[in-house]
């Protein structure tokens, strides 16, 4: 069984652990219908399995090697460009990140071996209401799976 989900629900799931740490930010396991002006969603988890060994009954070891896209959503209505919006989105990432680089197993993540923030994506867009960015921290997941 895959480490995705249970990861990813050990962040941003029901009972995951950003939501205390985000106080005032609406975090959610997936983007919600209605976006919130400071929010923070978990997205797709891509990546390579390699098969390790074959198992001689029903199990297969293998590893992973997976990424999960976290996107942390900031909003200003009435704001001309992205550069305070920016500001909030880097700030609730730093946040997120100190986190995982201190929990490297997400709270006991069963078969996980390490999480750790490998990359972002930071992009903004101004409309006729206002300004808002999405930064997107790229969560490596190594699991091997027995």
């Amino acid at each position: 069984m895959s480490v995705a989900a249970a990861a990813k629900a050990a962040l941003v799931g029901t009972s995951g652990v950003l939501a205390p740490l985000l106080p005032g930010v609406t975090v959610s396991y997936s983007a919600p219908r209605d976006l919130p002006r400071e929010l923070v969603y978990g997205g797709q988890v891509v990546g390579p399995v390699a098969l390790a060994a074959m198992a001689g009954g029903v199990r297969v070891k293998r590893s992973e090697e997976l990424t999960l896209q976290l996107h942390v959503r900031v909003y200003q209505p009435g704001a001309t460009t992205t550069e305070t919006t920016d500001a909030r989105a880097v700030v609730i990432g730093d946040t997120i990140a100190a986190y995982i680089a201190g929990a490297t197993l997400l709270g006991g993540v069963t078969d996980l071996k390490l999480a750790q923030v490998s990359g972002v994506d930071l992009d903004g867009w101004v409309d006729d209401d206002g300004a808002g960015s999405t930064l997107t921290l790229a969560v490596g997941l190594m699991s091997y799976l027995t």
